[in-house]
């Protein structure tokens, strides 16, 4: 046939063809193949398309991009939801080796060209696309949009689990609902998202390790997100994905220096006072043999009476309020002298 139209319609549906992951291609020797359609709730009308040459099997080759030789793609536009495919064909030169001749909006990166796309009658068909190609749509909640900040949603407003949002579609009118930051599982059902333990995947996998990082601290788990604690000595970095200590490397040697000298004082200082306590010791009982302490000891301990008494230090003080002078009794025979 000189032309042949086919298409579908996706209105009323919530599909519409994604534009960023298909692509309308057309294969075939000098042939054109357009795309036109109409925008969801636009009168416009949208036309595409491309044109695919060659004058032999030979002068293509397996495995080439589609950039004209055998077939060739172009984009479409967003929101498209009625359309159909038309080819414009001029078979006289082609026609004893590439009979049929093909147009189709398919995946991108599904379809790589091969020569025997061209052979025989509905050989692509048969071989490579018996039941069909696969097309990626964008879905999303068509007959409404996402409330306006502070306002009240709508009835039927699908975003129902208390941890999710809502998101403007990005190809056609309408949103969608997505879990918020921290959450997982189906924003459309109530309580259908659920707190992520990120401090459980973390031990679990260790892909999670970079994603929920947490080194040198201890992970706690927060409805929405996580911590990472950190121990004595250590701070986060900032970011709460780590700990680092809170003195350099340096700072912590001097610090160590420092704390090694005092500790190296004070024990020379101890052994010295107690070397000097020991010397005072001995100058005490140096000091008591020599005014005749021993002797009055031994006449103590021959006697066998309480008739001596030694007094120590603590209890001369107590006795004489600190040496004071008010209890000076005499200085010699004729007493203490006066200045006055």
């Amino acid at each position: 046939m000189d032309n042949y139209t086919s298409g579908f319609n996706l209105v009323g549906t919530p599909f519409i063809p994604s534009t960023t992951r298909n692509r309308f291609m057309v294969i075939g020797c000098n042939t054109m193949g357009i795309i036109g359609g109409y925008l969801h709730s636009n009168p416009d009308l949208y036309v595409a398309g491309c044109y695919s040459y060659c004058q032999g099997i030979n002068s293509t080759s397996n495995g080439a991009p589609c950039t004209g030789k055998g077939c060739c793609e172009t984009t479409i536009t967003p929101n498209l939801t009625d359309f159909a495919a038309l080819l414009i064909i001029n078979q006289s030169s082609v026609w004893t080796f590439n009979p049929c001749f093909y147009a189709m909006l398919a995946e991108v990166g599904w379809y790589s060209f091969r020569q025997q796309d061209l052979v025989g009658h509905l050989g692509f068909i048969n071989k490579r696309a018996k039941r069909g190609v696969p097309v990626i749509s964008d879905w999303a909640i068509r007959n409404g949009s996402c409330p306006k900040d502070g306002a009240t949603a709508l009835m039927g407003y699908a975003c129902v689990s208390s941890n999710s949002y809502c998101v403007g579609a990005t190809n056609g009118p309408g949103y969608m609902c997505n879990c918020s930051e921290g959450y997982e599982g189906n924003p459309y059902l109530p309580r259908g998202c659920q707190d992520i333990d990120e401090c459980k995947l973390h031990k679990q996998n260790s892909k999670y390790t970079e994603l929920y990082p947490c080194r040198n601290g201890v992970c706690r788990n927060i409805p929405g997100g996580y911590v990472c604690k950190c121990g004595i000595g250590k701070k986060s970095d900032g970011k709460n994905s780590g700990c680092r200590p809170v003195l350099t490397q340096a700072e912590q040697v001097v610090i160590g220096l420092s704390v090694s000298s005092v500790v190296v004082i004070a024990l020379a200082c101890l052994l010295a006072m107690k070397f000097q306590r020991r010397k005072h010791r001995k100058e005490k009982d140096e000091y008591f043999k020599q005014n005749g302490g021993l002797k009055l000891y031994d006449e103590m301990r021959s006697r066998q009476v309480d008739t001596f008494h030694i007094l120590t230090e603590k209890e001369v003080k107590k006795a004489t309020e600190n040496y004071s002078n008010d209890r000076v009794l005499g200085c010699g025979g004729h007493g203490m002298s006066s200045p006055y």
